[in-house]
């Protein structure tokens, strides 16, 4: 690793200014060109800054260094053993700071990584701002692991999907540059095909997750196999092919079996619920969704959406009991997850007052909570339902011009999805 940028991610690590480091050493303006690489200072001055940053320059077990950083890489994307991956963690920390290897630069930027698989989302934004002053020295492999990274926490920490999708393509546009293997370009392309579903880009959507598609079935990955599978189907129901997106459910479901992916299999019960649901089926959507949440192993947050989505469907059908039930089911999975999407919290406190027949606090939160939330968020599948829904309310209790607004409003928000 060059020593300019050496010095700034030790200096900046250590939350010096420059002034701290320069002083007695060089000037803060000379301490800028050496980290900015703008000047080549003397071996004395190099050796005093290194000296009061506390930084080794002995680069001797750079092979060695270089091995233990590609494992512990590894571990980030694996199921793994969460002790190991930290004490790896541990153990890179010390051998870094006595060594100074060409490789730090790219260990400081798998942190942000790291530290997003743990649940430390504080610590990531505080390692993204460190990093940040220095993404203007950083290779080309860095900044693919800089962008990835980014957008995986705009995309699951902030709710950001512009920013994550913008993040991503930036990554995915130095895969010429970049020495990485298949798998990761499969990833770069999954994590396209994800962000460009969630946004109903169905098309940009199907042609990711086809490239992933192709290397992960090279590589014999059925469960990533299987997770194309199922966007692909989602891209497929939203263009009314259904006959073509039950084949791809199918076909992550029986992936999901083989390879006892309770996660794959409860994610395409889910979406054969919501292919019904949206095809007015509710019989149907309820039996696949009662098949989704009550699948053992599956991940509580999965579990969360699809009890959210059986609530709303026994409220569709006026079958207000059974919703109570699931309600009380939801709230104990509330009470295990960590962090909440808001629009979950709201849509339960919307259920509970439909089924506790409080009307007022009903129209009161759709009104001036979720569908404000959900225009502000550019949900237009959601605003649809909920518009339409409370809609029909105010129809019903002779509410005319509230009952014009509010289904005027789900008229637009469906135009509005099919310019997308």
């Amino acid at each position: 690793m060059e020593i300019g940028p050496l010095i700034k991610l030790h200096r900046i690590k250590q939350n010096m200014t420059q002034e701290d480091l320069a002083a007695g050493i060089v000037s803060e303006s000379y301490l800028s060109k050496i980290e900015n690489q703008k000047t080549d200072a003397s071996p004395e001055v190099i050796a005093l800054l290194c000296e009061r940053l506390g930084i080794q320059l002995n680069a001797e077990n750079e092979d060695m260094i270089k091995e233990k950083a590609e494992e512990w890489y590894g571990m980030l994307y694996e199921v793994h053993n969460a002790d190991e991956r930290r004490q790896r963690f541990e153990e890179l920390e010390t051998l870094f700071k006595a060594n100074n290897s060409d490789h730090e630069m790219l260990f400081e930027i798998q942190k942000i990584r790291f530290f997003l698989v743990e649940g430390r989302v504080q610590e990531a934004k505080e390692q993204i701002d460190r990093l940040e002053p220095l993404h203007n020295t950083f290779e080309p492999i860095h900044l693919f692991y800089w962008s990835k990274f980014l957008g995986n926490y705009n995309h699951h920490e902030t709710e950001d999907l512009s920013n994550a999708l913008e993040h991503y393509e930036n990554a995915a546009a130095l895969l010429s540059k970049v020495n990485v293997s298949d798998a990761e370009v499969a990833d770069i392309h999954y994590l396209l095909c994800i962000i460009h579903s969630k946004l109903v880009n169905d098309l940009n959507a199907m042609e990711h997750a086809n490239k992933a598609l192709t290397t992960f079935r090279n590589n014999y990955n059925f469960v990533r196999c299987a997770q194309c599978h199922i966007i692909l189907g989602i891209a497929y129901r939203r263009l009314h092919m259904l006959e073509e997106a039950i084949k791809q459910y199918n076909l992550a479901k029986h992936l999901g079996e083989i390879t006892e992916s309770y996660d794959v299999i409860q994610l395409t019960n889910h979406n054969l619920g919501y292919l019904h649901s949206r095809g007015g089926n509710s019989e149907e959507a309820i039996k696949y969704f009662k098949i989704a949440f009550e699948i053992e192993h599956a991940h509580n947050s999965y579990k969360l959406t699809t009890v959210m989505a059986l609530i709303r469907e026994y409220i569709v059908t006026k079958d207000f009991s059974n919703a109570a039930n699931y309600i009380e089911q939801a709230e104990i999975l509330f009470q295990k997850q960590k962090r909440i999407h808001s629009q979950l919290t709201i849509e339960l406190e919307v259920f509970k007052a439909i089924v506790e027949e409080r009307y007022a606090d009903y129209e009161n939160l759709v009104t001036t909570k979720l569908i404000p939330y959900l225009l502000e968020q550019r949900e237009s599948i959601h605003l649809i339902t909920y518009a339409s829904m409370i809609a029909a309310h105010f129809e019903e209790i002779k509410k005319y011009k509230n009952a014009a607004y509010y289904y005027k409003l789900a008229s637009n928000s469906y135009d509005d999805l099919l310019k997308i």
